[in-house]
């Protein structure tokens, strides 16, 4: 009955017979049944008659003739259904008290792990001491070696956010290294990692073994949605559904697609349909508040990543959320202790140490942001081989924001070089070209000032900052500068050949030809009077030039090449994510040259990374230099552009 779906009438009949008091299996199927009946009260009901099956030894429970190997492994099986009795009804305290137990009576039960895991109900030091109290060397010794594999295969799976040299699984699982498991575990971190490439062709590869490996696919599926890979997330989402339609994953895919095509109202509309098949499906939440705060729906987005905080305990993505949202409201103080929070629960997550490192610019504190905009690099360069990769485009805003601190400590040339290489990132950004111009203008190079913020109009022609420290440094360059390499640092009065009265006409004395020898001799006195005129203009033109000849040429060669600049995005702003698909508040804020202000930018999408908020939050982010004291001292306020993810 019970496989025939009929499960009312197979736990009916159980304790029709009261079979669920004599033994425990009998108990468990009916319990079972009414589990999957949805009718979780009465289950939980029947698990807490009495607790007799909870001390009493098997004999007198079970019946000696009982198909069960042992009482340890059905006891933990009890235990481990009722944790998902309670986590159904959400009581999730219980439940992870009674996965525990399931695990302490038989460290076997992978399930319960799973669980504990996957819907990360603990966070990474309750894991750790969970694995150091469990009897590996007690109930594994059926051959030897057991007990450390075991550890091992537990270890892999809650190693989620490590150094980079610390993803690959270790020596232990060697020989499980081809391990659909093992290698979905190493994707994982890989995700976590940034590593978004490399992560993508390992999952490529599981998923032409298993199309439909569920501890794959919600991993997959963050790691398009990072790279934005709408057309692969369009025939993903297609085949789920059509595979499965009651299945959370496969509408999760769907809410995906439409929240990268920034269709935000559908993508919310299909995360909603995820949550009521799977009200545990915490990825979903997190998903559905990036798509309210695409749209700066603030208050909207918080609720959604507290909702995901409650299920997914474990995980630091809702508090850096929460803490990006009171970042945008301006509430600096709240947002600094979400984000201390954490990074407590993901130390080495470079997410993490960014936005801590923009809160840390924002109070002032210069070496302190250094030192984690610096990590976050280090976390980002170096791949789980050991060996320096290119950065990838995601993080453009914190080499412009490593450029700013290092401009506040005055260290001026590697501010440059941090602005230089954000460019190699991504070309296409005005405000890269407006912070360069600022720091070239801090050090007195005027020429290359003006240059790069003639460069940064070019892109965005509405740039307030931009517009204002060209002209400030415009009119300082075109009072201090010459106006021709090697002029004269006196530029002499220009001189006039022209006589100052005209010679009088002399007419000749002559009876006959007297009139026609003054004809003759007034029209040569004109046509010698225009050649001294033309000859004095020549002269004079000569004296009065100030530049040098430019021929057509070169003026088109001052004009950049529309190639130059690349594609550049239609406004300079940034989604706000580091979402996990925890991609990751993109907004640009205009520098204005008298008042301060910060923009908090990218933000990782859902399960690592976040992309594409508009108008002000998740994936890149422009960021530009501010006018201030330091450039010139017609501006009032120094007004630094921070990015945010």
């Amino acid at each position: 009955m019970h496989f025939c779906t009929q499960y009312h009438r197979a736990a009916n009949l159980i304790t029709s017979l009261k079979l669920d008091q004599k033994h425990l299996s009998c108990k468990h199927l009916a319990a079972l049944s009414l589990y999957e009946a949805k009718m979780y009260s009465e289950a939980l009901g029947l698990l807490e008659v009495d607790f007799e099956w909870k001390d009493l030894p098997a004999k007198s429970c079970v019946d000696s003739a009982s198909p069960f190997p042992s009482s340890e492994n059905l006891r933990s099986s009890l235990y481990l259904l009722r944790g998902k009795i309670h986590e159904a009804m959400d009581n999730r305290i219980p439940a992870i008290e009674d996965y525990k137990t399931s695990l302490k009576l038989d460290v076997c039960c992978n399930e319960a792990f799973e669980l504990l895991v996957r819907h990360e109900m603990l966070t990474p030091d309750e894991e750790s001491s969970l694995l150091e109290s469990l009897p590996f060397e007690e109930q594994c010794d059926h051959y030897e070696g057991e007990s450390v594999l075991i550890q091992a295969l537990y270890n892999d799976q809650i190693k989620k956010y490590c150094k980079p040299q610390e993803r690959k699984p270790c020596t232990e699982l060697a020989q499980l290294q081809n391990n659909l498991s093992v290698r979905v575990n190493y994707a994982q971190r890989l995700m976590n990692g940034c590593d978004y490439k490399e992560c993508l062709s390992t999952l490529q590869k599981i998923m032409k073994e298993d199309p439909y490996h569920q501890g794959c696919l919600p991993i997959y599926i963050t790691c398009l949605v990072a790279m934005k890979k709408s057309q692969a997330l369009f025939r993903l989402s297609h085949e789920l559904v059509d595979c499965d339609p009651d299945n959370a994953t496969a509408w999760y895919a769907v809410g995906c697609y439409y929240y990268v095509i920034e269709r935000f109202e559908e993508a919310r509309k299909y995360l909603h349909k995820t949550t009521s098949l799977d009200h545990n499906h915490g990825a979903a939440w997190l998903m559905r508040g990036h798509a309210f705060a695409a749209e700066n729906e603030h208050d909207q987005a918080m609720a959604a990543y507290f909702k995901a905080s409650q299920l997914m305990r474990g995980s630091h993505l809702p508090m850096l959320y929460v803490g990006l949202e009171h970042g945008l409201t301006n509430n600096v103080r709240l947002a600094n202790s979400f984000f201390s929070q954490a990074h407590s629960l993901a130390p080495d997550d470079p997410f993490v140490l960014h936005e801590l490192g923009t809160v840390a610019y924002q109070n002032g504190d210069y070496p302190l942001a250094d030192k984690c905009f610096a990590q976050a690099v280090d976390m980002i360069r170096i791949n789980s081989a050991g060996d320096t990769r290119p950065i990838d485009e995601t993080w453009e805003p914190l080499l412009n924001n490593l450029g700013h601190v290092c401009r506040k400590l005055k260290k001026y040339s590697t501010a440059i070089e941090f602005h230089q290489k954000a460019l190699l990132v991504c070309p296409g950004r005005s405000s890269t070209y407006a912070s360069l111009g600022y720091v070239h203008a801090l050090t007195g190079n005027a020429c290359d000032a003006v240059e790069y913020f003639q460069k940064a109009l070019a892109l965005k022609r509405d740039d307030t900052f931009s517009t204002n420290m060209l002209n400030s440094v415009l009119d300082l360059y075109l009072n201090e500068a010459p106006p021709f390499p090697g002029a004269p640092s006196d530029i002499p009065p220009p001189q006039t050949l022209l006589p100052a009265t005209p010679p009088p006409c002399t007419p000749s004395s002559g009876s006959v030809g007297g009139s026609g020898s003054a004809h003759h001799h007034h029209h040569h006195h004109l046509m010698a009077s225009a050649g001294d005129r033309s000859e004095a203009t020549s002269n004079m033109e000569m004296s009065n030039i100030s530049m040098a000849d430019i021929s057509e040429e070169d003026v088109l060669a001052m004009d950049t090449p529309t190639s130059f600049y690349g594609s550049s995005r239609p406004d300079d702003s940034i989604l706000s994510g580091i979402g996990p698909l925890r991609t990751p508040s993109e907004s640009l804020v205009t520098p204005s040259p008298v008042v301060s202000s910060y923009g908090f930018g990218s933000r990782p999408g859902e399960l690592g990374f976040r992309n594409n908020r508009r108008g002000g939050a998740g994936g890149g982010g422009g960021g530009g230099g501010g006018a201030g004291r330091e450039s010139n001292p017609a501006h009032d306020g120094d007004t630094p552009i921070m990015q945010r993810r």
